[in-house]
């Protein structure tokens, strides 16, 4: 897994269309497992108190993952062809491996339609459930996913974001020294 801090140093050197072809059609933003939040919190100290008084669980998510964004991991997904199915969960057969206990061994799929560049998820019967936009998904039922969507399997947090947005965003945030 890259940082995001790495990633954008990435994308000053490449083209967009190179940088989509390095890291694929799109990437998994991961949030920090809870003790690196802990630490960054105690960090902020009461601004983060502060900050999150009155807000949902999916606005102070939302809010987190923009405030320590370059810190955040991205999850590396093998190559894709123009339709593809990517498997999620702890077993290291899967597609993309989350080692988080939350997780189940298969827990989800994650479904690329290259023709209308579009993503699907779909719970798979997982203990911990899958959720998207803080919304959890019925088993065995596919659901759009959409460039900034949030997707939660078990306890793990991921942004979901199209790689030319990614590309975009990451030039848009400021230059990072390499």
């Amino acid at each position: 897994m890259l940082t995001v801090k790495e990633l954008r140093v990435m994308a000053g050197r490449l083209t967009e269309p190179f940088f989509c072809r390095q890291i694929g059609p799109f990437a998994l933003v991961q949030k920090p497992p809870k003790p690196v939040v802990e630490q960054m919190a105690m960090r902020l100290g009461a601004q983060r108190t502060v900050m999150g008084a009155g807000m949902g669980s999916l606005e102070a998510l939302q809010v987190s993952m923009l405030l320590n964004f370059d810190i955040l991991q991205v999850a590396t997904l093998p190559p894709l062809r123009t339709q593809d199915a990517l498997s999620v969960g702890r077993l290291p057969s899967c597609d993309l491996v989350i080692n988080d206990p939350s997780v189940s061994k298969e827990h989800a799929l994650l479904s690329w339609l290259g023709p209308t560049s579009s993503c699907r998820v779909r719970d798979l019967r997982s203990t911990n459930f899958t959720y998207l936009n803080g919304q959890p998904l019925a088993p065995e039922r596919e659901y759009l996913v959409r460039d900034g969507d949030l997707v939660r399997f078990g306890d793990a947090d991921f942004a979901f974001f199209l790689a030319k947005s990614l590309h975009t965003r990451l030039l848009r945030s400021g230059p990072v020294a390499g």
